[in-house]
């Protein structure tokens, strides 16, 4: 099965998930040395999802972004 990459929305959600296992924002934060308030902006979307903490405790990485063009190039 092919992995798709996941967008933000998708990181909170696993986020949120981890944190309802560990019995809370306070535990979840505590377990890997962060704050509550901090958890509590990544997950109702008020910081971005890009701490390196954050991701390796969701077994994540984060991917290089992609662009393209616009408009074609002449």
């Amino acid at each position: 099965m092919a992995r798709r990459p996941l967008h933000d929305e998708d990181v909170r959600r696993c986020l949120a998930a981890a944190v309802d296992l560990a019995g809370g924002q306070s535990a979840w934060a505590a377990r890997h040395g962060l704050t509550q308030s901090y958890v509590a902006k990544l997950v109702l979307g008020r910081r971005e999802i890009s701490s390196p903490r954050v991701l390796s405790a969701l077994g994540l990485r984060e991917l290089p972004r992609a662009y393209e063009p616009t408009e074609p190039r002449p």
